[in-house]
Order: structure tokens, then sequence, then C-alpha cells
């Protein structure tokens, strides 16, 4: 594909090539609508279409990043009702697993989103969502949950789950941490309803229906994305799978190592909480409130960063949280009723909630060509699955049943939250070092 006279300075920027590469430029070779011959430029950061994909981006968020902050409620329920003879650590495992393959897969999914995949992602994402979703209404023993909910909708909220991140960036320049930002709301949105449908409804109509009435809602709203979303036309596209050339920029690879560290904490509270409240003797039909009062805190916790973001860069809003977040993590174990776990579950979610929005458009940032943007964002959130993986069940096997009095509830979680806050501190200590090596300070320069 030739490029055009008429081309828009938004798409010159968006492709760093120079006009000899431009020439050379093929189309791709995808299922989604061909690039017409004639320039079909879009501007940045406005249009119908780009917040198309933005309302898009919103429902993906909700039913991945969703569905992962609202494992606290399958936690509960597996370990009082279904599974009460397995370790909380080892259920901690399905949950941790979902979110390992969600960012694992990534690295296939931004190879292909690079190449212009978009609706193929789209449809295979979807189906083994809802396919995930359907089967585990029918099962009843811990491997069958593990296939379902661990693998199955793991994989699917893996080709999901880096698409509403990675599309943004493509229509957005000046609001991109913004546009990020509202999108990212969804899964917030789902954190705060999801638990209470998915409690009420097990009540009300038992366990498989309710999964089943939740699979439903799922599928109908990602049928939503398939029709709206695309990619931005006249895009190039490089399509790699894994270049090893950007492990040699420190400051990337150093930031994707503190993705990691802060994933294998950030999740902890939304695991544990509920389990730690029914421990402590809240009632069950009330201690899942929690989980939803830490999504409903992290709505407004996802907005507010991103704002600072456009202003300050990604990374520099993103220390100051994981900063707050380490040290409420170190608090958790001194809240011991019902008022003090509201309060502190909604200071948590609050100043966490910019840690799953801020990332993709800070990667953005640390790319200077955004042709390959889809790929370093799939290796960055593959290595960043590997905190997903490990940290949940670590902090479960952290616990130490010493009694049933509220002093040995607190010991046996104690070390559940000194590890969560370790893990935190010591992403900070590396995001410090990438954004210095990226603009050679700490406190300036937008990173």
């Amino acid at each position: 594909m030739k490029s055009q006279g008429g081309d828009s300075d938004a798409v010159s920027q968006i492709m760093v090539v120079s006009d000899e590469e431009k020439s050379r430029a093929t189309p791709p070779a995808s299922d989604d609508e061909p690039v017409q011959d004639v320039a079909e430029e879009l501007p940045m950061d406005q249009g119908v279409v780009a917040w198309l994909q933005v309302l898009g981006s919103w429902i993906l968020f909700a039913n991945t990043w969703g569905l992962s902050n609202s494992f606290g409620v399958f936690q509960a329920y597996y370990s009082n009702e279904l599974l009460p003879d397995t370790n909380p650590s080892t259920i901690a495992w399905i949950g941790s697993i979902q979110i390992f393959l969600m960012m694992l897969i990534g690295v296939c999914a931004g190879w292909l989103l690079d190449a212009g995949y978009l609706r193929f992602i789209l449809i295979c994402g979807t189906a083994m969502t809802s396919l995930g979703l359907f089967m585990l209404s029918l099962c009843t023993q811990y491997w069958q949950i593990l296939l379902a909910q661990a693998f199955c909708v793991g994989t699917g909220s893996g080709l999901l789950g880096l698409t509403c991140v990675a599309v943004i960036p493509l229509y957005f320049r000046r609001r991109r941490m913004v546009a990020t930002g509202i999108a990212a709301t969804g899964s917030s949105l789902a954190g705060i309803v999801y638990p209470i449908m998915e409690r009420r409804l097990i009540a009300s109509i038992g366990f498989s229906w309710a999964v089943r009435v939740f699979a439903f809602i799922v599928t109908g709203s990602l049928l939503i994305c398939i029709a709206i979303m695309r990619l931005r036309p006249n895009l190039k596209r490089r399509g790699a799978l894994f270049r090893l050339k950007h492990f040699q920029d420190t400051p990337y690879i150093t930031f994707c190592i503190a993705f990691a560290l802060m994933i294998g904490s950030v999740y902890v509270p939304f695991f544990y909480v509920d389990a730690y409240a029914i421990r402590l003797g809240v009632d069950p039909d009330t201690s899942f409130y929690l989980l939803s009062a830490m999504n409903a805190a992290s709505l407004f916790g996802r907005l507010a960063p991103n704002w600072l973001a456009d202003e300050y860069g990604g990374m520099t809003v993103m220390l100051p949280c994981c900063v707050g977040s380490a040290i409420v993590l170190f608090v958790f174990r001194f809240a011991h009723d019902l008022p003090g776990l509201i309060a502190i579950s909604i200071v948590y979610g609050f100043i966490s909630g910019g840690m799953v929005s801020l990332p993709p458009a800070t990667i953005a940032n640390l790319t200077d060509d955004l042709s390959e943007y889809g790929t370093r964002m799939g290796m960055g959130y593959t290595i960043a699955s590997i905190g997903a993986l490990i940290g949940n069940p670590i902090g479960g096997a952290a616990q130490r049943p010493q009694g049933d009095g509220v002093a040995d509830v607190q010991r046996e979680f104690q070390g559940t939250w000194i590890f969560a806050g370790g893990f935190m501190l010591a992403a900070v200590i590396l995001m410090v070092v990438s954004k210095h090596l990226r603009v050679g300070s700490v406190w300036k320069g937008k990173c």
C-alpha cells in the first residue's frame, strides 16, 4: 500500500516510519475490512469511531479484569460451601491461573493485533469465555472448576484482556490516559455489580443457574464488542510475535518486572478480604459487600490518576499509588471489625485503582514506534503474568491458622498482608529505576 498525499498529520505521528518505509509497506492480511486505496484517515482524540473503541474496551474490561476483581466471591463460596475441605491456597490457584493466562496469552494476542486480526481475536475470546462460564455451571469438583474457570475462561480473557487496552492508543494521543481510564472503569463497575449479583443469585436460584445467568450477560455484552471495535485504518502492521531487541530496552524491561511484582500483590485483598472478614466473625451475607466497596472506590481511583497521567506521565502517577497501596497492605493486619474493614477496603480500592489502567498507557509512552505497541504490550503482560500466577497462592499459603479469636485471625492473615506489601514496595523500587533510566530523573520528565 502506497501512502497517499492526503495522509493526515495524526496518522503520520502514529506511524513513525520514513517515507521510504511507507512506500514499501504492504496491506495486512487479516479478516478485518481491507484498507482503502484512498486514505481513510480518522482524527486523533475525537470522533464517533474513536469513542466506540472506548465503549468496546469498557465492556472488555468489565468481562476480563472485572471477572478477576470478582473472584473473591467465588473464593469464599468454594471455601465455605462447594469445596470446604480444600485449602484456600489451592482454591486461589483457580483465580491466579485465570489472571496468569489472561496476561500470558497477551503475547499471542499482541502479535495477532499487530497483524490486523482484531475481529478474529474478539470472536475467539468471546467463544472461550462463554464456553468456560457455561461449563462452570456444571462443575462440582475442584479439577472441573480448574479446567472451566481457570483455563477456559482464562484463555478467553487472555485474548480479550490485551485488546481492551491496546486499541485505545491507536485512536487517542493527547487524551490517551483519560480514555484508558474511562475504559478501565468497566472492571470496577463489574467488580461492584458482579459480586452482589452472583451472591444474590446463588442464594435464590443456586450456583448452577446463577453462573448460567452470568454467562448469558457476559456473552451478550461481548457480542457488542465484535460489532463496534476495529483497528485504525492505514496503520502499518508488523505482526512480530516476539522481538528480542525489546529486552535491550532497559527502562522498558525494568518496568515490566515492576509490573509483575505489582500484579503479584495488588489482587491479594480482592481474593482474601471476603474470607478474612468471615473469619473475623462478619456475617457472610454482609462480608461480600466489602469486595463491592473496594471495586466502587477503584472506579474513582482509575479516573483521577489517568487524568493526571496525561499531564505528568503514567509512571509518575503510578509511583505514589504503589507506595500508598503498600502502606495500606501493611495496615490491613490491624483491621478487626466491619467498620474498619469497610474503611480500609475503600481506601485500598481508591489508591490501587490506577494499577490496572495505567500500565498499558505507560508501555505506550515507553514505545517510540507505535506499530510495535501490540508486541511490546504482549511481551510486558507475559512477564507480568508470572507475578499474577504466583502472587495470590503465596498469599494464601502465608496464612497460619492460630485460633478463632480476633487476635488469632489477625495473626493468621498477617503473613498474607506482609507478603503483598513487600512485593508492592519492590515494584516501587524498580519503577524508580525505570523512570530514571528513561528520562534521567524520578521527579521530572513525563514517562
